[in-house]
């Protein structure tokens, strides 16, 4: 009997393992039709206030698990100010990894603990909660240093968790949305209450809300 006790351990522990990555990668869940949430993106406006939009060739294809992606370039016409957006959808497992952090990392950037970030009442988009970074690229004679914001939104308000797989684990669809500045070589991003991310937000995100979560 105390022979088959290590075998019986060993096959909870494969069982156990199984149905932790089966829930991670959404191995049994009843495949959604994602060509609505897809299509939806779409009609996000290029034009945001006083933002001018344009698509990002070759950068809102998906991949890594997405269903659909979309890249813009979002520029102030005013000052001239540019915030890059990138809007990822699929199933929650494949939508809720590879967070930016850990991909700018792994792209030789230096990556600051991330932050939450939640918009103020004045916003238009308040009680929206981003996570927040400031990363740093040395490169000889060079320094190239960003900001962004990430967040994810399963039909709600966009919001954060510390372990997103098991946030959204129950999810049908899954949208995740960065907005980066790029400060430029030797240039100070500055705090993260002082961002052109956040002035662009106040459009951007109801505009979203719109687009994407409007079922009527």
């Amino acid at each position: 009997m105390r022979r088959l006790l290590p075998v019986a351990a060993a096959v909870v522990v494969l069982l156990f393992s199984g149905l932790v990555h089966g829930v991670w990668t959404d191995r049994w869940a009843a495949a959604p039709d994602l060509n609505e949430a897809v299509a939806r993106m779409d009609a996000l406006p290029l034009q945001l206030g006083d933002w001018e939009g344009e698509a990002l060739p070759g950068k809102g294809r998906p991949n890594g698990g997405l269903a659909g992606a979309l890249a813009r370039r979002y520029v102030h016409r005013a000052s001239g100010r540019a915030v890059t957006v990138f809007l990822g959808c699929g199933r929650p497992g494949p939508v809720s990894i590879h967070t930016p952090d850990v991909c700018y990392a792994a792209s030789g950037f230096e990556v600051d603990t991330p932050k939450e970030f939640l918009l103020p009442n004045d916003s238009a988009a308040r009680g929206a909660i981003f996570y927040t970074s400031r990363l740093v690229k040395t490169k000889a004679a060079d320094k190239t240093e960003l900001r962004i914001f990430w967040s994810w939104n399963a039909g709600g308000k966009w919001q954060v968790a510390e372990n997103p797989r098991f946030a959204f684990v129950r999810e049908q669809v899954l949208y995740k949305l960065y907005l980066l500045r790029e400060a430029g070589t030797g240039a100070n991003p500055g705090p993260a209450d002082a961002e052109p991310c956040l002035e662009l937000m106040n459009v951007l995100l109801p505009a979203l809300d719109r687009a994407l979560m409007d079922r009527s």
